[in-house]
């Protein structure tokens, strides 16, 4: 299997946003029986070395990180209230901070004025990112329960369907001998 090749396959899945290894495949030139396969390919050795090359564990953990701890920028408005027409009373940019940061993972990073309002620029944890990236460490550490499924010896397995249905014969002839 031609290592060329393969990165051209793996280029072209990056291109598409890893989706489909079939449709890369199709695209580089294999044939439409081999690209139906895909795991023919994606299991080969050079497969292997290449993704390794070009996606290195250090990497990975790196961004896995990065998704981990992503934040979002949001802003919330605080508008002043009219105590009377000449009097307007505004929240002081400490009891905006204090606001904000009371909020666990929030981080105040600026707060814009003008006559009418108070405009607070915060980052926030992106929970949907962190969602994804606490999701995927689970299933590479095979947490989930299909990954975690044992299939135990049972007593009957190895009888054929003939021996089993003697055997349930026997057991029920005695039950109703009782």
């Amino acid at each position: 299997m031609s290592k060329v090749r393969v990165k051209r396959v793996i280029k072209k899945m990056v291109e598409n946003g890893g989706k489909s290894v079939s449709k890369a495949m199709l695209e580089v030139g294999y044939k439409p029986t081999y690209a139906k396969n895909p795991q023919k390919l994606t299991e080969s050795k050079g497969f292997k070395e290449l993704i390794d090359e070009f996606l290195p564990d250090s990497l990975i953990t790196q961004r896995h990180n990065e998704l981990a701890n992503a934040c979002e920028l949001s802003r919330y408005e605080f508008l002043h209230t009219k105590s009377n027409r000449k009097q307007i009373s505004e929240l002081t940019n400490n009891d905006i901070r204090e606001i904000i940061e009371s909020v666990p993972g929030c981080k105040l990073i600026y707060v814009k004025r003008d006559d009418y309002s108070s405009v607070a620029y915060f980052s926030q944890p992106d929970h949907h990112s962190r969602k994804d990236a606490i999701d995927m460490a689970y299933k590479l550490k095979g947490s989930y329960s299909p990954d975690k499924l044992e299939i135990t010896k049972r007593k009957y397995q190895d009888m054929s369907n003939a021996d089993l249905a003697n055997l349930e014969k026997t057991l029920k002839n005695f039950l109703l001998k009782k």
